[in-house]
């Protein structure tokens, strides 16, 4: 019975207070981070505040993530919910994560970890620059011995194959229909991937192939975590996935998990102070000549996109430059330019240069196909932004509704709150 007794959550009521918002506004909120079907009653979060109740997962780790979001700042499991019982603590993550020894077991626990959904995850800044400087450098370190293929379970070579497959099947869906419609599929699979790591018998080439389809497995879930706004699990699934790929050997898939962790530090919430920049750049020094010229430009691309959302004029032009000229006389780089178009125009959006950035940012709307519907809907948004600041609020608001036309279903609370946000920008600007 004590667990009926009412206790008010002095926690929540204290940030529900700082934001002005009624738990009507809260519940509203928690209900757009969701995917669908799991929207909470406009009550809940008077049980929440008044009774000191705890939401079940997910909704108990979507409250952290929206008030981090809306706050700038932390707000994490053990703070919200840690003293109202229940005694389902914050999991929180080794921030050692990147700097333990670099085996094939850490990087299993590493997997295991990303897999799960069930606990929730401090939203802080886990990692220093540092620490994602040594991890950079590791991945030019001889790849340790594969761990486990000495258990029961026979694997068969032809299933490495098969999950690959399964990998860019969940991919497609991810970049066209959004990081909700697949977020658990992929951490189902990763799971299963992660038991067969531990369990199954494979000699070391099966093994380190394995390990790879891990490491690719693994990214896409942070993907999909990323664009869920779900930034702390993006971040633990890109470490794992960056563990990974340094046991399977390919250092392609090391630069790659750094590059997800530069958008993560430069436009999420999950890399606050967090430099992946320079990390990045190292390992694009060490392993470029290994990756496809659209694999380097992609890359630079981030480089230049994170230099311009920081301020830094001169270092995104050059490594626009860099990444443009990779590209040149290569034949099939039609989507891959595109691609890196919309990246340089929205660093030049960030650092005020609205005419090249619609320029740019018009290049890779044209040029993105079906298959990479969100990012287009999104760059049509970014697209709208700078119409809206050349002062052409006509084709802004064009540009716009096509956005939303063409997001219409998808899964993607990283759109849906971009369409908010500009929105929001718009009526402020008529008051």
């Amino acid at each position: 019975m004590a667990d009926l007794q009412r206790r008010r959550n002095e926690e929540l009521a204290r940030i529900l207070h700082q934001l002005g918002w009624s738990p009507e506004r809260l519940a509203r909120e928690v209900s757009l981070a969701l995917p669908p079907g799991l929207a909470i009653s406009s009550t809940a979060p008077y049980k929440w505040r008044d009774r000191g109740m705890v939401p079940r997962s997910p909704h108990d780790q979507t409250v952290c993530e929206v008030l981090s979001r809306t706050l700038g700042m932390a707000v994490t499991y053990e703070q919200l919910w840690g003293r109202m019982g229940g005694h389902r603590g914050a999991k929180i993550l080794s921030p050692r994560l990147l700097t333990d020894p670099w085996t094939a077991d850490n990087a299993q626990t590493a997997l295991r970890e990303a897999a799960t959904d069930a606990g929730p995850v401090r939203l802080t800044d886990l990692f220093r620059s540092a620490d994602l400087d040594h991890a950079a450098e590791r991945l030019s370190s001889p790849p340790p011995p594969v761990g486990g293929g000495e258990g029961a379970l026979r694997v068969d070579p032809s299933l490495a194959g098969e999950l690959g497959l399964s990998y860019r099947s969940k991919q497609r869906l991810e970049r066209s229909c959004g990081g909700g419609l697949v977020l658990g599929p992929v951490r189902a699979e990763l799971a299963m991937l992660a038991k067969l790591l531990e369990l199954g018998a494979y000699d070391e080439r099966l093994g380190r192939e394995l390990y790879g389809t891990a490491s690719r497995l693994a990214r896409l879930a942070g993907w999909a975590a990323y664009d869920l706004g779900h930034d702390a699990a993006a971040q633990r699934a890109f470490v794992a996935a960056l563990r990974a790929a340094h046991v399977s050997g390919d250092p392609r898939l090391g630069v790659a998990g750094l590059g997800a962790l530069v958008v993560l530090a430069t436009q999420g919430t999950g890399g606050r102070g967090l430099d992946a920049v320079t990390a990045l750049r190292t390992a694009l020094d060490a392993h470029g000549p290994a990756l496809s010229p659209a694999g380097r430009a992609r890359q630079l691309g981030r480089i230049a996109r994170a230099h311009g959302r920081r301020g830094e004029a001169e270092q995104a032009e050059a490594a626009a430059a860099r990444a443009f000229a990779e590209l040149d006389g290569v034949p099939g780089t039609e989507e891959a330019r595109a691609d890196l178009a919309g990246m340089v125009g929205e660093g030049r959006l960030a650092l005020g240069q609205h005419r090249m950035a619609k320029g740019l940012l018009a290049e890779a709307v044209a040029g993105l196909g079906p298959g990479r519907a969100r990012a287009k809907a999104m760059l049509m948004v970014r697209l709208a932004e700078a119409h809206r600041c050349l002062g052409d609020q006509r084709e802004a608001a064009r540009t716009v509704g096509l956005a939303r036309a063409l997001a219409a279903g998808m899964q993607s609370e990283r759109l849906a709150r971009a369409l908010r946000d500009f929105e929001a920008a718009g009526r402020a600007a008529a008051r």
